[in-house]
């Protein structure tokens, strides 16, 4: 490594990421930053007096320093120049950071008259990458004259860890992409957020794979705005407004494509060919848990897709040119009747949202079904992935890579088997930039995934077990992977080393066993006692089991109980005054409620563990209810005349409330360690908690790190729930220095949470580093088909190696 070999491929890197694959939509050039000499280039890009100037200028490639090393806040550069980006949706960023940790975040601004438009986001990876800036994105300050008077240009890192590093910029260019996502607005106002958060999710899956899109609001949807598109995706928009279905109408007559991830709009489904099935919800868990292609290999897509969805508006072929193109498998791999996704010669439809979890096979599909629509998309996907190909765990390059995993190889016993897998990624590595100087895209990528896996099994292989460690997965659904058979998952779970499992028994106003204080599940209906069939696998299997409470919550509750519980002023109540699906932690009512079915629990099961979840507010502007306004005048020895705005942030009684907060949960919790805890000697009480500490107990009332000094719990697991390797070692070492912490906190990954999704390297590069740090263990979050087929799988060929 080093030799001639190593530098010719860094070339051809460097010529590839260079070319503009953006013949297809409208785009113009503001700086290639290909300047003569480091000269030029300061002067092009002026140093503010406190920032350093450039280190190295050379043909598309300009580097900046980062010193974050030293006490500095921040540096900038600004660029003089005259623009009009009035024409153009967003600016797009070509960057590379080799420690993106030194920065919080990436400011760009561009000046525009007595005011600024900004862009301030935190970079996501190391090495190169494409920032897509959206205009929809920008904020202001000041008073900007307009996108067609842009005077200046301002880059502006912002300092994060105390570390140098560098920031080069390769290409600077505005354009108008050929995709563009439609955000509905027309719906209740309960489902905004769920349209927003959709559209968001959907969005950051096109900017992983390197597609430029915009993003609009149904209502700022134009005539002309569609010229320039290709390819219309509408991630949620259960109805659309006559004026927007005739605009897409228009669309699709001129040979536009549309992508629907979810709706009822009939009219909408006729013009693409379809006919709109039925609304169905689920009548149970694991009815529709993933998607299977019927021809996967033609569309270059995954084969199967997991998703657990709890409704469905199947669309079936209405027209000569359509057909089911995937169907919804249940969570025993049985094929359903129900379409998934169905396709015609103007689009293709998908009967549910597509949700957060198994990202990787989400972004495979979205590609190959977009690429069906457009296929010229092709390149830039394979332009973006031929750079990630080589990238596992800490190695931000192939021959990183190929270097780091030998080393890791010489203590590992499959020494061989690693060497077979690194030769063969060197041959596809070879083969698959060939294969896009021949511009053969789709097979390129083809090559890259695979040699994706290849690496991937090797770095897998290349790791030490440790055997003293408890290593949990967290199961939400409360069922296991498959309904109905506990047995199968346990022994699973078991085989791929895992000796704890948290599952989640009861919820504030539900419960999926045979509870006396709690009403009963629909799945205990359909199921039967879960913790008891749960109770028997598991210890049929070695595995320790902690019940997992989601404590307050009364999602899954039956409707007359959430109301009963309303009716007796039990529950919270926003500022606003709306009420809230939560019991009130400041209620004895609800701390006996959850005290009592936790004994319930702990007498008639035999379980190792009562783990505590939820165990806090759901936010900062909870609770305002009449009720806790009494109890906070009681803890206050005197009256509050002005509720509930002397006790909102900001009001006189600010601190006194929040301090009132955090008394009641800590008294929940206290309660059930003295009346659970003690009363089974052999039983853990636990927690899981935000990781954010100290601030979570401005923010939630969780105020953790006493439960642990005090001896309130046994033990807490973090949700450190981050991509970001530095984010989770700083996280997961403050934790670990506060008093009476050491061997009480198990750090939790989130593999597939809402905040974050971790492919198998970055779980076993979290792990790695909570080791060294001198965690006792760790748990996954959440128990699924992910983490089934691929996370344990490979932490079992070395983490969890027997």
């Amino acid at each position: 490594f080093g030799g001639r070999g190593s530098r010719r491929a860094a070339a051809i890197t460097l010529l590839w990421l260079a070319l503009p694959l953006l013949a297809h939509a409208q785009s113009m050039a503001i700086d290639d930053f290909s300047y003569a000499s480091t000269r030029d280039a300061d002067r092009a890009w002026r140093a503010h007096t406190s920032s350093p100037k450039t280190v190295s200028a050379e043909p598309g490639a300009l580097t900046f320093p980062i010193p974050f090393a030293a006490d500095q806040d921040r540096v900038y550069w600004d660029r003089e120049l005259d623009l009009d980006l009035s024409g153009y949706d967003t600016i797009n960023l070509d960057v590379t950071c080799p420690h993106p940790d030194a920065m919080r975040s990436l400011a760009v601004y561009f000046k525009s008259g007595n005011g600024w438009y900004i862009w301030n986001r935190p970079l996501r990876e190391p090495g190169r990458q494409v920032l897509h800036m959206m205009k929809s994105d920008f904020e202001t300050e000041g008073s900007p004259a307009g996108w067609h008077r842009i005077e200046s240009i301002r880059l502006s890192p912002w300092k994060g860890a105390s570390r140098n590093t560098t920031l080069t910029l390769h290409r600077l260019y505005a354009h108008t992409p050929s995709i563009l996502m439609v955000r509905g607005t027309r719906m209740p106002a309960a489902e905004h957020n769920v349209a927003r958060r959709t559209t968001q999710r959907v969005s950051q899956w096109l900017a992983d794979l390197n597609l430029s899109h915009t993003v609009l609001e149904d209502r700022a949807l134009t005539a002309d705005r569609l010229q320039r598109a290709r390819i219309v995706i509408l991630a949620f928009n259960p109805s659309l407004t006559p004026s927007v279905r005739d605009l897409l109408q228009r669309f699709v007559a001129n040979g536009g494509r549309i992508m629907v991830l979810y709706s009822g709009d009939e009219p909408l489904a006729r013009m693409l060919g379809f006919r709109l099935g039925a609304y169905q919800s689920a009548e149970g868990p694991g009815q529709w848990a993933a998607i299977r292609f019927t021809d996967p290999e033609a569309l270059r897509v995954p084969e199967r897709v997991y998703q657990d969805s709890w409704n469905i508006r199947a669309v079936h072929p209405a027209s000569e040119s359509a057909r089911i193109i995937a169907w919804w498998e249940d969570a025993q791999g049985r094929r359903t009747s129900d379409p998934a996704w169905t396709a015609s010669d103007k689009g293709v439809w998908m009967s549910h949202i597509l949700l957060q979890g198994d990202d990787d096979n989400k972004r495979a599909m979205l590609a190959g079904l977009l690429a069906h629509l457009h296929p010229v998309i092709w390149a830039d996907i394979a332009r973006y992935a031929l750079g990630q190909s080589g990238k596992v765990g800490p190695y931000a390059s192939f021959s990183e890579s190929l270097i780091g995993i030998r080393a890791l190889a010489r203590s590992a016993p499959e020494r061989e088997r690693i060497q077979q897998l690194l030769k063969q990624a060197e041959e596809q590595e070879r083969r698959m930039r060939m294969l896009y100087r021949s511009r053969r895209y789709p097979e390129s990528i083809d090559l890259q995934r695979a040699l994706r896996r290849n690496l991937m099994e090797a770095y897998a292989l290349a790791q030490q077990p440790r055997t003293d460690e408890l290593r949990g997965v967290w199961d939400h659904r409360g069922t296991g992977l498959y309904p109905g058979d506990w047995d199968r998952t346990a022994r699973f779970l078991a085989d791929h080393g895992v000796n704890a499992l948290f599952v989640n028994m009861l919820w504030g106003g539900v419960a999926h066993y045979k509870s006396e204080v709690l009403p009963r599940s629909v799945t205990f209906r359909m199921y039967g006692d879960q913790l008891e069939q749960s109770i028997r696998a598991a210890r049929k299997h070695g595995l320790e089991l902690h019940v997992w409470i989601v404590c307050w919550n009364l999602t899954g509750a039956p409707p007359e109980f959430a109301a009963r519980m309303r009716a007796e002023g039990r529950t919270i109540v926003t500022a606003d005054g709306e009420p809230m699906p939560w019991l009130n932690p400041a209620h004895p009512e609800n701390v006996r409620l959850m005290v009592d079915s936790l004994k319930e629990v702990a007498d008639k099961y035999d379980v190792d563990g009562i783990h505590l979840d939820y165990i806090r507010y759901p936010n900062r502007q909870t609770c305002y209810s009449e009720y806790s306004r009494k109890r906070f005048e009681d803890w206050l020895g005197r009256s509050v005349s002005r509720w509930p705005a002397d006790a909102l942030p900001g009001g006189s009684l600010d601190e006194a409330y929040r301090a009132f907060r955090v008394d009641q949960i800590n008294l929940a919790v206290r309660a059930v360690q003295q009346q659970v805890g003690k009363a089974h000697p052999t039983l853990k009480v636990s927690a899981a908690v935000w990781g954010g500490y100290p601030d979570v107990i401005r923010s939630i009332a969780q105020d953790w790190a006493p439960w642990l000094a005090q001896g309130d719990v046994d033990f807490v697991v973090p949700m450190n729930y981050t991509a970001d390797h530095s984010r989770f070692t700083h996280l997961t070492r403050s934790q670990l220095r506060l008093p009476n912490a050491r061997g009480k906190i198990y750090p939790g990954l989130g593999v597939t949470a809402s905040e974050s999704q971790l492919a198998p390297d970055q779980v076993i590069q979290q792990i790695n580093a909570l080791r060294e740090l001198g965690a006792p263990g760790w748990v996954l979050f959440d128990l699924n088909n992910t983490i089934r087929s691929e996370t344990l799988p490979a932490l079992r060929l070395g983490i969890t190696r027997e």
